[in-house]
């Protein structure tokens, strides 16, 4: 499994169950679903299982830009904080 991600649309935001591996194709599926969710959105991360540079630098960009991002491992916190262990 490259990348599955399930929506499910609550009254004030957009959940984005974000699971397997964000690299490659995977980072502008992820892009694109959350341009089109509409309104705001949440990243639910905690079946996310790596990303390549890439996809952390989609994530630190949609973090930047208001979206929440919640539930990720401490491995991928580290990762999108940008720090090596």
């Amino acid at each position: 499994m490259l990348l599955r991600i399930a929506e499910e649309r609550l009254e004030e935001v957009t959940v984005m169950h974000v699971m397997g591996r964000l690299g490659g194709e995977a980072v502008a599926e992820l892009s694109r679903a959350c341009r089109e969710a509409g309104g705001p959105v949440r990243l639910e991360l905690s079946g996310l299982l790596s990303a390549d540079e890439v996809g952390l630098c989609l994530l630190r960009s949609l973090r930047d830009s208001g979206t929440e991002l919640i539930g990720a491992s401490p491995f991928v916190q580290l990762l999108i904080e940008g720090r090596k262990s």
